[in-house]
């Protein structure tokens, strides 16, 4: 365990969907394609360990205890032995602080290799088909703790693959800038400001160092590839990020990220010069101002920037340094801020924490805003996930009703186990987490997002409706065509039923005036046999064709 002391405090959140792969999911329901029981089955030759929840630590209990009793549920894996359950934790087999988390960034003439202890790497998979990556790091070497370390490290740490090819500027105008190709040097221009040169965990032999972005053809199909790093955390485990593979590739398992290509960062940040100086209140005509609401540097923290704040527009600025600030706490140096990519939290030093006894406040980042945060990344993943599937199921060309309505019927039920069990209006009753927390869901969008998901299955059930009705319409036509060809056997028959015929033409052929059993016994076969070989065939086929 390393004793050094912290200077920051970083998760990377990496929000996900998933399914099964093959030709047998192809017309599967949501919930079969995203079985927990099988992913736990693939996860148990592998270095991650399920992780059941149990209140045998201080953290874990004040952690637990801060939520609602209905919305632990979805927070803490508290049945390890039922695979029946929507929820799965795990953590990946390293001790804390023996591993480090490594990436090297430009800085003006020279590169800067950053290095964090992993705390912990964590994995949570849901029912739902979504799951969360997350890779806890503390900061503890002097020499990577200045205000502008910490903004290059939320930046280059995030991002896990090239979110553009830079264009060479001399080309910009030209009819060379449509030529193809050209892939290496753009990727070395987007390194200079938005991609880290390589990103490692422990051993090199999973370092991404994105060059394999310079073959067109290794993302043809997708732009999005699983980073190295990243695959050595699933050895042994078929994974793909090819959409082509979802069905021709058979025992493997699709994930594709549901942001973009950054990951979510939660970030605590302890410096006393900085706090002070964004805390320190001016007041003029009775109006009393913080320099937080127009600082360059709490805008980038924030928003994640580097270089120089992405607005420069200084009364948009301000304002959306209001918006996206809870500053309860100002007056004792302590500002919180939540974008749709990020929840960060500047205090004084540990040390100077300590000594007002509220070493807590990084606690709370570690373990209750941690939580907050990846509750909403997760009801906004579920919702993605919900409209893939919305999507998927009307573009379809199932052409068996049934197979439609199955699906549908199990997205509807897959959607009220998330409002019930994951998306919550409040999750705890602490006043600064509610606070928290409604911002998370107003940055994030989460609430309209449901809404809209709401309205889209709404208009999928619908249609199935249509269809059923339409089908119950069709059915009803058939019975009534059936009845009209039954109507002439009906008649023989009740001609038969009479038994006699013409008595004077009976007579004069010497025969008897009613007809022969035989004779009807023949006739009721041929008409059964009609009924049975012809009409029946065709109404079952009828039949098929509707539903």
């Amino acid at each position: 365990m390393n004793n050094e002391s912290l200077y920051s405090y970083h998760v990377f959140l990496f929000p996900f969907q998933w399914f099964y792969t093959g030709s047998s999911y192809a017309s599967k329901t949501l919930e079969e394609k995203t079985d927990l029981k099988k992913f736990l089955s693939l996860l148990k030759d592998t270095s991650w360990v399920r992780q059941g929840f149990t209140l045998d630590k201080i953290l874990d209990y004040n952690e637990y205890n801060y939520f609602y009793d209905f919305v632990r549920d979805v927070l803490y894996d508290r049945n390890v032995g039922d695979e029946e359950g929507y929820i799965a934790n795990f953590y990946y087999d390293v001790e804390p602080d023996t591993t480090e988390y490594r990436f090297l960034v430009p800085a003006s003439q020279n590169s800067i290799e950053y290095r964090l202890h992993i705390e912990s790497i964590l994995l949570h998979l849901y029912s739902t088909g979504v799951g969360v990556i997350s890779f806890h790091l503390n900061n503890r070497l002097p020499e990577q703790s200045s205000r502008d370390d910490i903004l290059r490290i939320n930046q280059f740490g995030r991002r896990i693959y090239p979110p553009f090819f830079g264009m060479d500027k001399e080309k910009v105008g030209k009819v060379t800038q449509y030529q193809s190709g050209g892939f290496a040097k753009g990727l070395r221009i987007t390194q200079q400001n938005e991609l880290a040169q390589w990103i490692s965990i422990g051993d090199d032999q999973y370092r991404e160092d994105f060059s394999r972005y310079t073959d067109l053809h290794y993302f043809a199909d997708n732009p999005f590839q699983l980073p190295r790093f990243m695959e050595g955390l699933f050895r042994g485990i078929t994974i793909t990020t090819n959409p082509e593979d979802r069905h021709r590739l058979e025992n493997g398992v699709f994930l594709s990220p549901l942001l973009d290509d950054r990951m979510f960062v939660v970030c605590w940040y302890g410096n006393d010069q900085l706090a002070s100086e964004l805390s320190e209140k001016t007041t003029d005509n009775q109006r009393t101002t913080y320099p937080h609401e127009t600082n360059n540097w709490w805008y980038k923290f924030i928003f994640v920037d580097v270089a120089f704040p992405m607005c420069q527009n200084e009364k948009m600025k301000e304002y959306l340094l209001k918006n996206h600030t809870n500053a309860r706490w100002v007056k004792y140096g302590t500002l919180y801020g939540i974008s749709r990519y990020s929840f960060v939290c500047l205090t004084g030093s540990l040390e100077t924490l300590k000594n007002n006894n509220v070493a807590f406040l990084v606690n709370h980042v570690q373990t209750m805003y941690y939580k907050l945060a990846e509750l909403c990344l997760v009801q906004r993943a579920c919702v993605l996930r919900f409209n893939n599937e919305v999507a998927e199921i009307a573009a379809s060309k199932l052409k068996v009703r049934r197979e439609i309505v199955n699906r549908v019927s199990n997205l509807y039920k897959q959607y009220l186990r998330f409002v019930n069990k994951i998306y919550f209006s409040e999750v705890t009753a602490q006043e600064q987490g509610i606070e928290l927390y409604d911002l998370l869901q107003e940055k994030m969008c989460i609430p309209e997002q449901v809404r809209g998901l709401e309205k889209e299955i709404e208009e999928l059930h619908r249609y199935v409706n249509i269809r059923e009705q339409s089908a119950q319409t069709a059915s009803i036509k058939l019975l009534n065509w059936i009845a009209t060809l039954l109507l002439p056997p009906t008649l023989v028959a009740t001609l038969f039923s009479i038994n006699f015929v013409n008595r004077e033409w009976a007579a004069s052929i010497n025969a008897s005036p009613y007809w022969p059993f035989w004779y009807v016994v023949i006739m009721a076969i041929f008409i059964t046999a009609i009924m049975v070989f012809i009409i029946v065939p065709l109404s079952k086929k009828q039949i098929q064709k509707n539903e």
